[in-house]
């Protein structure tokens, strides 16, 4: 009996040191509840002065898109899979760099088909594991 309460605790302390790793960075991690802000697409900056914002609540996504306010389905798959669906927005016409900024992103959220979460940064990935977008949390 003794030797199965050993084991039971050394499988619980292993589920949760893996759970604990999996939150902490690495290829995925809780995203539910969360809120982003755009600090680039690809390898360039966002233009100074155009905010873009990504929040996470149960399997929708919504925010500020530089000019106009978005919303859109989300699915996570496996430990770091996501897909960005039904992506709709305001229509309010804005001067660039913002309706660029915000094309761009919306490009980046429907492309992105992995994410990755590592110390306060959320970076979303295509299916060639190129970085679309990089996120600091809010």
């Amino acid at each position: 009996m003794a030797y199965r309460m050993g084991i039971l605790t050394i499988s619980v302390f292993a589920a949760l040191a893996l759970g604990a790793t999996a939150f902490a960075g690495g290829q995925g991690g809780s995203l539910d509840g969360t809120s982003w802000r755009l600090v680039a697409l690809g390898d360039s900056a966002v233009s100074d002065g155009v905010t873009t914002t990504l929040n996470i609540d149960e399997g929708a996504v919504g925010g500020e898109g530089g000019c106009n306010v978005y919303g859109g389905s989300l699915a996570l798959t496996g430990q770091s899979g996501i897909a960005i669906t039904e992506v709709f927005s305001t229509m309010m016409a804005c001067d660039d760099p913002a309706m660029e900024q915000e094309r761009a992103f919306f490009e980046a959220l429907s492309a992105a088909t992995r994410y990755v979460l590592e110390d306060g940064t959320l970076t979303l990935l295509d299916a060639d594991d190129r970085e679309l977008a990089t996120l600091s949390a809010q």
